[in-house]
């Protein structure tokens, strides 16, 4: 027998040889059984909570203002008037090197906000942050330290945390009416909302239209997400401590 004949003899045959071509072949596509998963149905979802609604006023419960923390730094001035009521401020301070184990100097450019343009270049302020702005300001003017060149007396003054969170509930509140009054079709009357609420406005009391807003919705106010929780554990944390010192006294 040639040698090409024992070569050929030895080998398998052609149809016992997985090919991807073979792969194709209708009698496989056939025997294939193909798994399907159910779609979940949308009435087994779960609800979402919903904020309780203030009963006998058509205004929706508005979100509360958010609270943000606050460190407090010092920096020079060194660009005034490129921005409006926005300055530019060196913060100089230390870093620690993990390779070397050393504190070396640093200086660091912040963006600060300057409600009445009081500031001036070369003033050595302090400012603080968790005031955002805008995308890129989010520090705002404390107290001015040092003044260089005009006097403070001569300036307009600095706002304080309590006048700058007068200015914004001020702005909240304004806000809420007009997106009220035009998801309503009509003038919002805070005065007839809270009597309708059941917290009608004494003769003679002279409220704020945030006060009046508090007033209406008081422990209906829209919580964020993350502050919900924290509150909630915060709660356990202290139901968990009484029971406990409960449990000591008995």
């Amino acid at each position: 027998m040639a040698p090409s004949h024992l070569l050929r003899a030895t080998m398998p045959l052609r149809a016992s040889i997985t090919t991807p071509l073979s792969l194709t072949r209708p009698s496989i596509l056939q025997s294939t059984t193909y798994i399907t998963t159910p779609l979940r149905n949308a009435s087994t979802t779960t609800p979402t909570p919903t904020q309780p609604k203030t009963i006998g006023t058509e205004t929706q419960a508005p979100s509360r203002l958010r609270n943000y923390a606050s460190a407090l730094k010092a920096g020079t001035v060194v660009s005034v008037g490129r921005m409006d009521r926005t300055v530019r401020v060196c913060h100089r301070h230390t870093f620690w090197d993990r390779h070397i184990r050393k504190f070396y100097p640093k200086e660091t450019h912040y963006l600060v906000s300057d409600p009445r343009n009081s500031l001036r270049e070369g003033d050595i302020i302090e400012f603080s942050s968790g005031a955002p702005k805008s995308r890129n300001v989010h520090h705002v003017v404390e107290r001015i330290v040092t003044p260089f060149g005009e006097a403070i007396e001569n300036r307009p003054a600095v706002l304080s945390k309590e006048e700058r969170e007068a200015e914004r509930e001020t702005r909240w509140a304004a806000k809420y009416l007009r997106r009220e009054s035009k998801r309503l079709g009509r003038e919002v009357d805070l005065v007839k909302e809270a009597a309708k609420a059941g917290v009608p406005v004494p003769q003679g009391e002279v409220l704020s239209t945030a006060q009046l807003i508090h007033r209406i919705h008081a422990e209906n106010e829209r919580v964020g997400k993350v502050k919900r929780i924290v509150q909630e554990r915060v709660a356990e944390s202290e139901r968990a401590t009484q029971e406990r010192l409960k449990e000591a006294e008995n």
